[in-house]
């Protein structure tokens, strides 16, 4: 009998040796690294490659910090190919993770390679696949917005549109947690710029955000291409301002240090080739 036992422990190993392999180590998965922004790769199409792992956890560490637990239900407005989505899916309570994405695509190679049918199945996820900003047509109020490198490829008349879709979808005491590229840029155009980027100075995001009804507070949270600013309805605008003063704290600070440290080289905006 302990004969049979041996030869049961042996046998994975016997497996292991049957997979292929590259030389003395095991086929590497393709992470799309060396292409460029918009590539018609699942992780290059959003942003660089590189960085895909990175700026993922810099939004679950941000959100975590601003009181995102598994109760809250969140909305990840143009989740992509789920960069920080193949984290909190497993993390929040099941149904209670909401993507918003237009190109389908996308979410099916993030969730055949980054996530697989039985986490789907288990933690139950809902997409909508549009590009109007439509939150309200999932049908429910969120707790947590999270626009990452969204806001950064929006001309005005599309940002507001996006804001005031999102003001219409918070939950009472919800907020909104965003990027935008800091910076004076052509407002000639309309619409969506991609893979270009579109900038925007503070003063002039902290007006849009007010006649779409929202109050904007800048966070010092660590980004290597851009800036995080939290926001709420006018009514929750105390409470924003003390979350976005509450993560400004040493603690948050050590950790910009660190992500600058770490992270690539802070670059400007392109406008012909952007970062999300």
């Amino acid at each position: 009998m302990l004969a049979k036992m041996k030869d049961r422990l042996r046998r994975p190993l016997r497996i292991a040796r049957s997979l292929p392999v590259v030389g003395n180590s095991f086929r590497k998965p393709d992470l799309g690294r060396g292409l460029g922004p918009g590539a018609a790769h699942y992780r290059a199409y959003v942003g660089p490659p590189e960085d895909y792992d990175l700026i993922g956890g810099i939004q679950v560490g941000l959100l975590l910090a601003a009181g995102l637990r598994e109760r809250h239900i969140l909305a990840d407005l143009g989740c992509g190919s789920l960069r920080a989505g193949r984290l909190l899916i497993p993390y929040l309570a099941p149904g209670h993770y909401f993507g918003l994405e237009p190109n389908r695509w996308l979410i099916e190679e993030a969730a055949t390679r980054e996530l697989g049918a039985d986490l789907f199945r288990q933690r139950k996820p809902v997409f909508l696949h549009t590009n109007d900003f439509g939150l309200y047509r999932f049908g429910v109020e969120f707790d947590y917005v999270l626009a990452q490198s969204i806001f950064s490829h929006t001309f005005p008349d599309l940002l507001m549109t996006a804001l005031r879709r999102v003001e219409e979808a918070l939950a009472p005491g919800g907020f909104l947690l965003a990027t935008y590229f800091d910076g004076e840029g052509p407002r000639e155009r309309s619409g969506w710029l991609y893979p270009g980027c579109v900038t925007y100075t503070w003063a002039e995001l902290c007006e849009i955000l007010d006649r779409c009804g929202l109050a904007g507070y800048p966070i010092d949270w660590p980004h290597p291409y851009q800036q995080w600013f939290l926001a709420a309805r006018h009514i929750d605008g105390a409470a924003a301002a003390a979350l976005a003063t509450a993560i400004r704290s040493p603690r948050a600070d050590a950790l910009r240090r660190v992500g600058q440290a770490v992270g690539p080289t802070r670059i400007e905006p392109d406008p012909g080739v952007g970062v999300q």
